[in-house]
């Protein structure tokens, strides 16, 4: 056999291993990851049929049916009502935007610094890192410590959303701004251009659409936020604080009012964000 056949064969074998590696490797990913699942669903049935016991004898089904009866009985929720629940639910995206605008525009600066194509990599890590941490942290837990320190407010809840989502917008903005044309920066950088310049003329031009659509997801998540604030934290004039008053006073009509605006508006929220972000990412 030739010196060219026996490389040849050696070649082909060191395929043939690979490809045996390789769908090893894989064959024993697919069985952790089929391992993990039968664990988990053994755990929820374990958990819903077994562990949690249901106090069925408590149940008192007239009530349930009381409260389907009136959900939507609309026109008996006085007018003076239903302007509180429009609102509280204004109140409620005021909160949730201001939130996002003031965490969104400082999140425009720390991301800058986070970005490693921008900012030296010892500054990128602790802005990344202060951003891992808020992020670790839930919402609600930011909220609940201003509002110890601080009382409760809106403000409060203000400055607790805001946090998180300058976390969020940091983190977010960061890998944006990485994606830039490296060739591009490095093209204005032998111009002469300096690092202003640079950010001003081609890193955010290069990045608008992408931080447009970041807003809008922000917003949107802001807004659940907000309403779940409400209830959780006791901050007043929102709507999840309003229908959770209504359900307290089993004002069943008020309740269902308030839940099928709030309803509403998620919607509406929702068709809005989804075409901005989509128009962005066409664009």
């Amino acid at each position: 056999m030739s010196e060219k056949s026996i490389n040849i064969a050696s070649e082909i074998q060191k395929k043939e291993n690979f490809k045996n590696k390789n769908y090893n490797n894989s064959f024993r990913r697919i069985n952790i990851v089929d391992l993990i699942l039968i664990i988990f669903v053994v755990l929820t049935f374990y958990t819903i049929f077994i562990k949690i016991e249901y106090k069925w004898d408590q149940v008192d089904l007239s009530l349930a049916k009381k409260m389907l009866g009136d959900f939507f009985k609309f026109s008996e929720v006085p007018q003076d009502q239903r302007l509180k629940v429009l609102k509280s639910l204004i109140n409620t995206l005021s909160l949730s935007f201001l939130s996002t605008l003031n965490g969104f525009i400082v999140g425009i600066f720390t991301g800058l610094l986070a970005a490693r194509n921008i900012s030296n990599n010892i500054l990128s890590n602790i802005f990344r890192s202060i951003a891992s941490i808020i992020r670790a942290v839930p919402t609600i837990i930011w909220v609940l410590i201003f509002v110890s320190g601080y009382g409760l407010s809106a403000t409060t809840a203000i400055v607790g959303m805001f946090f998180h989502t300058l976390a969020f917008f940091t983190r977010a903005f960061a890998e944006t701004f990485e994606e830039v044309d490296v060739n591009t920066i490095e093209a204005l950088k032998a111009t002469g251009a300096s690092k202003i310049s640079i950010i001003s003329g081609a890193i955010i031009p290069s990045s608008i659409s992408k931080i447009i659509s970041w807003f809008a997801l922000r917003f949107e998540a802001n807004f659940a936020t907000a309403v779940i604030i409400g209830p959780a934290v006791g901050v007043a004039g929102t709507i999840g604080t309003f229908i959770n008053n209504a359900a307290r006073i089993a004002d069943y009509p008020l309740l269902g009012y308030g839940v099928i605006v709030l309803s509403i508006t998620a919607i509406v929220m929702e068709i809005i964000m989804n075409r901005i972000r989509k128009k962005n990412i066409d664009a």
